[in-house]
């Protein structure tokens, strides 16, 4: 199956808790996961997405419009707004897209993006805040979040130290390992599970995920890891 059809049915079965005011934030547990890891992180993105009706999503347009550089494109399905920050200074990078299908049947989508190549603790400072305004600003507690972030491990055993890092301080669940068959693939592996730290999941077979690890092998024995919850939306 093609990783688009996976995450379409992946989303269908999406369920979800209110986003704000969670004990934990995905975002800040991976980070520091990797970070006390002695690993880097290569880059991070969080996204934000929500269903709206037609006369509400005007109202987030023109919202959005006193705020930030708009851009516009259509095509026979869909029109749709870019949004990106007039500020181009920050560490955390902040855009918005809103889709409307041209079918009055569906409904409208926003989404918004933070997003970064580096993390350190005035960069979290600042994630958390541009966070809590976007949330506060544009969505609602039935919005839906995704997490993901990349970093690579230059060795086996720190690679193999990663892995159980990642299962023992998330707790990780209901373990299930996807190897990749197809010849030249640079993927080794997805590995699926559930938290209970965190929130948002999705029900498959009966049983909970809400952590997608993509490994993929590199140059030199290096090891690229990409880690998503509640799944990857992100190429890995």
């Amino acid at each position: 199956m093609k990783k688009t059809g996976l995450i379409f049915i992946l989303l269908l079965l999406f369920t979800t808790r209110a986003l704000a005011h969670t004990n934990h934030d995905e975002m800040i547990d991976l980070a520091t996961l990797v970070e006390e890891s002695n690993l880097t992180i290569d880059e991070w993105q969080v996204t934000i997405k929500e269903q709206i009706d037609r006369n509400g999503i005007q109202y987030k347009i023109k919202q959005l419009r006193n705020s930030y550089l708009v851009s516009t494109s259509e095509d026979e399905n869909v029109i749709k707004y870019s949004f990106s920050d007039v500020h181009k200074t920050s560490e955390v990078n902040e855009t918005y897209k809103v889709i409307i299908p041209k079918n009055k049947s569906y409904k409208a989508e926003i989404i918004g993006v933070l997003s970064g190549e580096v993390w350190s603790n005035s960069i979290k400072k600042n994630y958390q805040k541009k966070l809590s305004l976007m949330l506060e600003q544009f969505f609602t507690q039935s919005a839906k979040k995704f997490a993901c972030l990349t970093t690579i491990s230059n060795d086996t055993i720190s690679s193999d130290y990663f892995l159980n890092e990642l299962k023992q301080k998330l707790n990780l669940q209901h373990i299930s390992t996807q190897y990749d068959s197809i010849q030249n693939s640079m993927h080794e592996k997805i590995i699926y599970g559930y938290t209970p730290l965190w929130k948002q999941q999705i029900t498959v077979m009966d049983k909970p995920m809400n952590v997608q690890l993509a490994v993929r092998a590199g140059k030199n024995e290096s090891t690229k890891f990409t880690i998503g919850t509640p799944i990857l939306i992100t190429e890995y």
